[in-house]
């Protein structure tokens, strides 16, 4: 068979996938590829009368994005060799600038949250910067997945991407070096001579604090080291957690954590347009004796941070504290293409937490709102660079490229005060244990 039809083959075989929850009968397969008849059409005027010659495999990937960016900006098709990167990615190590990104409808690629401590933290990538081009090419239009692999690259090598900031006029560029990245899963407040975590944040009060700056395939684990010393050694009495700038990640890390504060009932369910639900519940012999609690958001908080927040919320575990969450809130699944022509990233179900609210695009608002301007985000990056890699922001974007060694600290301490969320999620542990109230039942589903 030609190499022009094999490749068309492709697109009915994505077409397939598309529809698997289609009931397969004859009369219905044959008005679905009907419907589809014109896009083969359009391929073979494209082929005989463009006044170029048209490689196919470029018409066939613009056809499988543009079908898959219809959808939602979360879907994506993968060669296999594209696959592996991906997993790469999504196991906590890989080769790139190290910045969580997604698509907005209108206004194209927007940041996350950049990976602490990652090329794109030091170049001072922010939360909403929204990435206009990479390396020139414009980003509205493209898939996620595009600009993904137009970001990432081999390590040492540059990109450049151009920047449009609220608050600043006009766009500007920041060149950056590609490096291995490490995501880091959690993390405490400070950095003692020695180099380890500090977890208690106030040791007159006896009151912890642990940041999760993804959910991993470590994260629950390293999670229940760190809590269950805090527990034993420390004995706290109150608990900081802080999924700030946290994108998400793993749905059954972010589950096993949820578990250890809810004695019993509905963490959260997702359910798709045909399926039925699926719970999953907490397990009462996991749970942690009960402390006054805070967990800190922004909007850089997304998907499995919001379930663990909306979770702690609805059980009356603990108070939410930041600014309005990101709202991401459904679930891809991995699909194979018939006859191993790769593989697609497909929306299937959406996240519905324990009070039946849907988070995905409204996301969670805060118990105690408080939203930091610009230049508190500023310092409060340059403090927490300081503590985490002993390497401050550049002031400058064109300081973005150098690449300067990090020195050691001898002990590096972050300012608390520099940060009003922190020290009012501080303040709302400190008043539930000098006036302890009764646990605030909240939902049993």
């Amino acid at each position: 068979m030609p190499k022009r039809n094999i490749v068309w083959l492709i697109v009915g075989a994505v077409i397939a996938v598309l529809l698997w929850k289609v009931p397969e009968t004859r009369i219905r397969r044959d008005t679905i590829y009907s419907k589809f008849s014109p896009l083969l059409d359009v391929h073979v005027q494209v082929a005989k009368h463009h006044v170029e010659e048209v490689d196919d495999q470029d018409l066939l990937r613009g056809a499988i994005d543009g079908m898959l960016s219809r959808i939602d900006p979360y879907s994506a098709y993968f060669t296999e060799e594209e696959y592996k990167e991906f997993e790469k990615r999504t196991q906590g190590r890989f080769s790139g600038i190290g910045v969580h990104v997604a698509i907005t409808p209108g206004h194209g690629l927007v940041v996350v949250s950049p990976i602490e401590g990652s090329p794109a933290f030091r170049a001072g990538l922010r939360t909403n910067d929204l990435i206009t081009h990479v390396d020139g090419t414009r980003t509205i239009g493209l898939s996620l997945d595009k600009c993904v692999r137009m970001i990432s690259g081999e390590p040492d090598t540059q990109v450049q991407l151009t920047i449009q900031r609220s608050g600043v006029e006009d766009p500007f560029d920041v060149t950056i070096v590609r490096g291995m990245v490490n995501v880091p899963s959690v993390r405490g407040w400070a950095r003692t001579a020695d180099f380890t975590w500090d977890y208690l944040i106030d040791s007159e009060m006896r009151i912890g604090y642990v940041r999760i700056l993804s959910f991993e395939g470590r994260t629950a684990e390293d999670f229940r080291e760190i809590v269950d010393d805090l527990y034993n050694q420390h004995q706290i009495r109150g608990l900081i957690l802080d999924v700030r700038d946290n994108p998400g990640g793993l749905l059954s890390e972010v589950v096993e954590i949820a578990d250890r504060f809810i004695t019993e009932g509905l963490i959260v369910s997702t359910k798709g347009r045909e399926a039925p639900p699926v719970p999953y519940r907490a397990n009462a012999q996991n749970a942690y004796p009960r402390r006054p609690m805070a967990i800190l958001v922004n909007a850089g908080s997304a998907s499995a941070s919001e379930i663990l927040a909306g979770a702690l919320r609805d059980h009356g575990r603990a108070v939410v504290v930041g600014e309005r969450t990101f709202g991401k809130g459904s679930v891809q699944k991995i699909l194979q293409v018939e006859n191993n022509h790769g593989l697609i990233k497909l929306t299937t179900e959406y996240y519905y937490l324990p009070n039946g609210e849907r988070i995905h695009g409204k996301g969670i608002a805060p118990d105690h709102i408080i939203d930091l301007t610009p230049d508190e985000r500023t310092r409060l990056l340059e403090s927490w660079m300081a503590v985490y890699s002993a390497t401050r922001l550049p002031t400058t974007t064109q300081a973005a490229t150098s690449s300067a060694p990090a020195t050691e600290p001898a002990e590096e301490r972050f300012e608390i005060t520099l940060d009003r969320q922190l020290m009012e999620a501080l303040n709302v542990v400190r008043a539930q244990i000098e006036t302890p109230q009764e646990p605030v039942p909240g939902v049993n589903p």
